[in-house]
Protein backbone atom coordinates (compact mmCIF):
# COMPACT_ATOMS: atom_id res chain seq x y z
CA UNK A 1 0.00 0.00 0.00
CA UNK A 2 1.27 3.48 -0.89
CA UNK A 3 0.07 7.02 -0.21
CA UNK A 4 0.45 9.12 -3.35
CA UNK A 5 1.58 12.68 -2.69
CA UNK A 6 3.30 13.66 -5.95
CA UNK A 7 1.04 16.00 -7.92
CA UNK A 8 2.12 14.54 -11.26
CA UNK A 9 1.25 11.00 -10.09
CA UNK A 10 -2.08 12.18 -8.68
CA UNK A 11 -2.91 13.93 -11.94
CA UNK A 12 -1.98 10.83 -13.92
CA UNK A 13 -4.08 8.66 -11.61
CA UNK A 14 -7.12 10.90 -12.02
CA UNK A 15 -6.80 10.77 -15.79
CA UNK A 16 -6.66 6.97 -15.70
CA UNK A 17 -9.65 6.75 -13.38
CA UNK A 18 -11.85 8.82 -15.69
CA UNK A 19 -11.94 5.77 -17.95
CA UNK A 20 -13.71 3.84 -15.17
CA UNK A 21 -16.75 6.06 -14.62
CA UNK A 22 -19.13 5.81 -12.85
CA UNK A 23 -17.35 3.40 -10.48
CA UNK A 24 -14.51 5.86 -9.91
CA UNK A 25 -16.53 9.10 -9.69
CA UNK A 26 -16.17 9.68 -5.95
CA UNK A 27 -12.47 8.82 -5.92
CA UNK A 28 -11.90 11.17 -8.87
CA UNK A 29 -13.73 13.91 -7.00
CA UNK A 30 -11.58 13.38 -3.93
CA UNK A 31 -8.48 13.42 -6.11
CA UNK A 32 -9.59 16.73 -7.63
CA UNK A 33 -9.99 18.15 -4.13
CA UNK A 34 -6.48 17.02 -3.19
CA UNK A 35 -5.09 18.69 -6.31
CA UNK A 36 -6.85 22.00 -5.66
CA UNK A 37 -5.92 22.87 -2.09
CA UNK A 38 -7.03 19.84 -0.04
CA UNK A 39 -8.75 21.77 2.75
CA UNK A 40 -10.24 18.49 4.04
CA UNK A 41 -6.77 16.90 4.24
CA UNK A 42 -7.60 13.86 2.13
CA UNK A 43 -5.10 11.12 1.31
CA UNK A 44 -5.01 8.95 -1.80
CA UNK A 45 -3.98 5.33 -1.20
CA UNK A 46 -3.20 2.78 -3.91
CA UNK A 47 -2.32 -0.89 -3.63
CA UNK A 48 0.71 -0.25 -5.85
CA UNK A 49 1.97 2.24 -8.41
CA UNK A 50 1.77 2.59 -11.34
CA UNK A 51 0.02 -0.75 -11.95
CA UNK A 52 -2.77 -0.15 -9.43
CA UNK A 53 -6.02 -2.04 -9.09
CA UNK A 54 -7.44 -0.38 -5.95
CA UNK A 55 -7.70 3.27 -4.89
CA UNK A 56 -8.99 4.55 -1.55
CA UNK A 57 -9.47 8.24 -0.84
CA UNK A 58 -9.99 9.26 2.79
CA UNK A 59 -8.90 11.89 5.33
CA UNK A 60 -5.62 11.21 7.06
CA UNK A 61 -6.00 9.12 10.19
CA UNK A 62 -4.83 12.13 12.22
CA UNK A 63 -7.88 14.08 10.99
CA UNK A 64 -10.34 11.32 11.96
CA UNK A 65 -10.05 11.95 15.69
CA UNK A 66 -13.71 11.64 16.68
CA UNK A 67 -14.65 7.94 16.54
CA UNK A 68 -18.37 8.79 16.19
CA UNK A 69 -18.07 11.37 13.40
CA UNK A 70 -18.99 9.65 10.13
CA UNK A 71 -18.83 13.02 8.34
CA UNK A 72 -15.06 12.96 8.84
CA UNK A 73 -14.52 9.19 8.89
CA UNK A 74 -15.45 8.78 5.21
CA UNK A 75 -13.81 6.51 2.63
CA UNK A 76 -14.29 6.60 -1.16
CA UNK A 77 -13.53 3.26 -2.76
CA UNK A 78 -12.62 2.09 -6.24
CA UNK A 79 -11.31 -1.31 -7.26
CA UNK A 80 -10.86 -3.60 -10.22
CA UNK A 81 -10.03 -6.47 -7.84
CA UNK A 82 -12.37 -6.99 -4.83
CA UNK A 83 -9.93 -9.37 -3.12
CA UNK A 84 -7.23 -6.74 -3.34
CA UNK A 85 -9.61 -4.16 -1.88
CA UNK A 86 -10.41 -6.52 0.99
CA UNK A 87 -6.73 -6.83 1.78
CA UNK A 88 -6.33 -3.06 1.92
CA UNK A 89 -9.45 -2.53 4.06
CA UNK A 90 -8.17 -5.04 6.61
CA UNK A 91 -4.92 -3.09 6.98
CA UNK A 92 -5.09 -1.00 10.22
CA UNK A 93 -2.96 1.67 8.51
CA UNK A 94 -5.79 2.11 6.00
CA UNK A 95 -8.98 1.77 8.10
CA UNK A 96 -9.57 2.30 11.80
CA UNK A 97 -12.43 -0.13 12.43
CA UNK A 98 -12.82 1.17 15.99
CA UNK A 99 -14.68 4.19 14.61
CA UNK A 100 -18.08 4.89 13.10
CA UNK A 101 -17.35 4.81 9.37
CA UNK A 102 -18.99 5.79 6.11
CA UNK A 103 -17.78 4.07 2.93
CA UNK A 104 -18.98 4.85 -0.58
CA UNK A 105 -18.60 2.88 -3.78
CA UNK A 106 -20.21 1.43 -6.89
CA UNK A 107 -18.75 -2.07 -7.36
CA UNK A 108 -21.50 -4.77 -7.44
CA UNK A 109 -19.60 -7.01 -5.00
CA UNK A 110 -18.87 -4.23 -2.54
CA UNK A 111 -21.75 -4.84 -0.14
CA UNK A 112 -20.94 -8.52 0.36
CA UNK A 113 -17.25 -7.79 0.79
CA UNK A 114 -17.82 -5.00 3.34
CA UNK A 115 -20.29 -7.10 5.31
CA UNK A 116 -17.69 -9.85 5.58
CA UNK A 117 -14.95 -7.49 6.77
CA UNK A 118 -17.08 -5.45 9.17
CA UNK A 119 -18.51 -8.53 10.90
CA UNK A 120 -14.98 -9.49 11.89
CA UNK A 121 -14.74 -6.20 13.78
CA UNK A 122 -18.11 -6.44 15.49
CA UNK A 123 -19.69 -3.84 13.25
CA UNK A 124 -23.22 -3.66 11.97
CA UNK A 125 -23.62 -2.40 8.41
CA UNK A 126 -26.41 -0.14 7.19
CA UNK A 127 -26.74 0.28 3.42
CA UNK A 128 -28.35 3.21 1.62
CA UNK A 129 -28.75 3.53 -2.14
CA UNK A 130 -28.92 6.83 -4.02
CA UNK A 131 -29.90 7.52 -7.61
CA UNK A 132 -26.76 8.76 -9.35
CA UNK A 133 -26.96 11.34 -12.15
CA UNK A 134 -24.18 12.77 -14.32
CA UNK A 135 -23.97 15.13 -17.26
CA UNK A 136 -21.44 16.51 -19.73
CA UNK A 137 -20.21 20.07 -19.54
CA UNK A 138 -22.69 22.75 -20.50
CA UNK A 139 -22.80 23.71 -24.16
CA UNK A 140 -22.19 27.29 -25.27
CA UNK A 141 -25.93 27.67 -25.82
CA UNK A 142 -26.69 26.45 -22.30
CA UNK A 143 -24.04 28.74 -20.82
CA UNK A 144 -25.59 31.69 -22.62
CA UNK A 145 -29.02 30.84 -21.23
CA UNK A 146 -27.60 30.51 -17.71
CA UNK A 147 -25.84 33.86 -17.97
CA UNK A 148 -29.11 35.46 -19.08
CA UNK A 149 -31.11 34.20 -16.09
CA UNK A 150 -32.27 37.38 -14.36
CA UNK A 151 -35.00 38.25 -11.89
CA UNK A 152 -35.97 41.43 -10.08
CA UNK A 153 -37.20 39.28 -7.20
CA UNK A 154 -34.47 36.64 -6.77
CA UNK A 155 -30.67 36.71 -6.77
CA UNK A 156 -28.03 33.94 -6.61
CA UNK A 157 -24.98 34.14 -4.36
CA UNK A 158 -22.67 31.79 -2.41
CA UNK A 159 -23.82 30.65 1.02
CA UNK A 160 -22.32 32.29 4.11
CA UNK A 161 -20.75 30.16 6.85
CA UNK A 162 -23.15 31.84 9.30
CA UNK A 163 -26.02 30.28 7.32
CA UNK A 164 -24.83 26.72 7.94
CA UNK A 165 -27.35 26.16 10.81
CA UNK A 166 -30.20 26.94 8.41
CA UNK A 167 -28.94 24.28 6.00
CA UNK A 168 -28.28 21.82 8.80
CA UNK A 169 -31.78 22.14 10.24
CA UNK A 170 -33.16 20.75 6.98
CA UNK A 171 -30.60 17.91 6.89
CA UNK A 172 -30.59 15.89 10.09
CA UNK A 173 -31.72 15.84 13.68
CA UNK A 174 -30.62 14.06 16.82
CA UNK A 175 -27.20 13.20 18.10
CA UNK A 176 -25.36 13.71 14.78
CA UNK A 177 -26.64 17.26 14.32
CA UNK A 178 -23.55 19.01 15.71
CA UNK A 179 -21.23 16.88 13.59
CA UNK A 180 -23.25 17.55 10.45
CA UNK A 181 -23.18 21.26 11.26
CA UNK A 182 -19.36 21.26 11.39
CA UNK A 183 -19.33 19.37 8.09
CA UNK A 184 -21.62 21.92 6.40
CA UNK A 185 -19.60 24.82 7.81
CA UNK A 186 -16.41 23.38 6.31
CA UNK A 187 -18.11 22.74 2.96
CA UNK A 188 -19.38 26.33 2.76
CA UNK A 189 -16.02 27.75 3.86
CA UNK A 190 -13.80 25.75 1.50
CA UNK A 191 -15.96 24.49 -1.38
CA UNK A 192 -18.37 25.93 -3.98
CA UNK A 193 -21.93 26.70 -2.93
CA UNK A 194 -24.90 28.65 -4.22
CA UNK A 195 -28.13 29.94 -2.72
CA UNK A 196 -31.14 31.86 -3.93
CA UNK A 197 -32.17 34.98 -2.05
CA UNK A 198 -35.48 36.85 -2.21
CA UNK A 199 -35.37 40.59 -1.93
CA UNK A 200 -36.59 41.72 1.46
CA UNK A 201 -35.71 38.48 3.27
CA UNK A 202 -32.64 38.09 5.50
CA UNK A 203 -32.14 34.36 4.92
CA UNK A 204 -31.79 32.39 1.66
CA UNK A 205 -34.81 30.42 0.50
CA UNK A 206 -32.85 27.69 -1.29
CA UNK A 207 -29.34 26.32 -1.55
CA UNK A 208 -26.97 23.80 -3.08
CA UNK A 209 -23.41 22.93 -2.06
CA UNK A 210 -20.61 20.54 -2.95
CA UNK A 211 -18.65 18.19 -0.71
CA UNK A 212 -14.98 17.24 -0.94
CA UNK A 213 -15.78 14.55 -3.52
CA UNK A 214 -17.22 17.33 -5.72
CA UNK A 215 -20.70 15.81 -5.48
CA UNK A 216 -23.55 18.32 -5.70
CA UNK A 217 -25.65 17.72 -2.61
CA UNK A 218 -28.32 19.14 -0.30
CA UNK A 219 -30.35 20.75 -3.11
CA UNK A 220 -33.21 22.41 -1.26
CA UNK A 221 -35.85 25.12 -1.74
CA UNK A 222 -38.28 26.09 1.02
CA UNK A 223 -41.83 24.84 0.32
CA UNK A 224 -43.37 28.28 -0.27
CA UNK A 225 -41.04 28.91 -3.23
CA UNK A 226 -41.11 25.56 -5.00
CA UNK A 227 -42.32 25.04 -8.59
CA UNK A 228 -40.77 28.36 -9.64
CA UNK A 229 -37.72 26.82 -11.34
CA UNK A 230 -35.34 27.95 -8.59
CA UNK A 231 -33.74 24.52 -8.05
CA UNK A 232 -33.25 24.15 -11.80
CA UNK A 233 -31.64 27.60 -12.03
CA UNK A 234 -29.35 26.94 -9.06
CA UNK A 235 -28.23 23.60 -10.47
CA UNK A 236 -27.41 25.02 -13.91
CA UNK A 237 -25.62 28.04 -12.43
CA UNK A 238 -23.63 25.74 -10.18
CA UNK A 239 -22.66 23.56 -13.15
CA UNK A 240 -21.57 26.60 -15.14
CA UNK A 241 -19.41 27.90 -12.30
CA UNK A 242 -17.76 24.60 -11.38
CA UNK A 243 -17.56 22.52 -14.56
CA UNK A 244 -13.90 23.37 -15.14
CA UNK A 245 -13.04 22.17 -11.64
CA UNK A 246 -14.41 18.64 -11.80
CA UNK A 247 -17.03 16.23 -13.08
CA UNK A 248 -20.71 17.15 -12.90
CA UNK A 249 -22.75 14.71 -10.82
CA UNK A 250 -25.41 14.64 -8.14
CA UNK A 251 -27.61 12.12 -6.35
CA UNK A 252 -31.26 11.89 -5.40
CA UNK A 253 -31.86 10.27 -2.05
CA UNK A 254 -35.49 9.25 -2.58
CA UNK A 255 -36.71 6.78 -5.19
CA UNK A 256 -40.18 8.30 -4.80
CA UNK A 257 -39.20 11.94 -5.28
CA UNK A 258 -40.32 12.19 -8.89
CA UNK A 259 -40.30 16.00 -8.92
CA UNK A 260 -36.63 16.14 -7.85
CA UNK A 261 -35.69 13.55 -10.45
CA UNK A 262 -37.57 15.51 -13.08
CA UNK A 263 -35.74 18.71 -12.14
CA UNK A 264 -32.39 16.93 -12.39
CA UNK A 265 -33.29 15.50 -15.80
CA UNK A 266 -34.43 18.93 -16.99
CA UNK A 267 -30.99 20.28 -16.07
CA UNK A 268 -29.41 17.81 -18.50
CA UNK A 269 -28.41 15.06 -16.07
CA UNK A 270 -28.86 11.40 -16.92
CA UNK A 271 -29.49 8.54 -14.49
CA UNK A 272 -26.61 6.05 -14.63
CA UNK A 273 -27.10 3.75 -11.64
CA UNK A 274 -27.47 3.42 -7.89
CA UNK A 275 -24.65 4.76 -5.75
CA UNK A 276 -24.17 2.93 -2.46
CA UNK A 277 -23.26 4.24 0.96
CA UNK A 278 -22.29 1.83 3.73
CA UNK A 279 -22.44 2.91 7.39
CA UNK A 280 -20.64 0.97 10.11
CA UNK A 281 -21.30 1.35 13.82
CA UNK A 282 -20.76 -0.73 16.92
CA UNK A 283 -23.68 -3.13 17.39
CA UNK A 284 -24.14 -2.07 21.01
CA UNK A 285 -24.23 1.56 19.89
CA UNK A 286 -27.00 0.89 17.32
CA UNK A 287 -28.96 -1.11 19.87
CA UNK A 288 -28.85 1.76 22.36
CA UNK A 289 -29.94 4.39 19.84
CA UNK A 290 -32.93 2.31 18.78
CA UNK A 291 -34.34 1.94 22.26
Amino acid sequence: MSVLTCSSKLTALRTLLTHSFPQSLKVCGGLQHVLTGNAFRLEVLVDQWPDFSTVICRPSLQVMKDPSDQYRNTYYLFTKDPQNLQKMLEDPHVVNWNQDILMEGFHPELGILLQKISSKHGRQMETIGYLLFTRDKLTDEELEKVNNIYSNEFSYTPLLVSEAPLVNNQLVCGQKKQQSLHFIERCIQHLPSICVRKKGLDQPIGWLLADCSMEYRIIYVTPAYRRLGLSHNMLLRFCAASQEKGDLYCVCASLDNISAQGMIHKAGFQFIGTWMEFYFKQKSYISNTNE
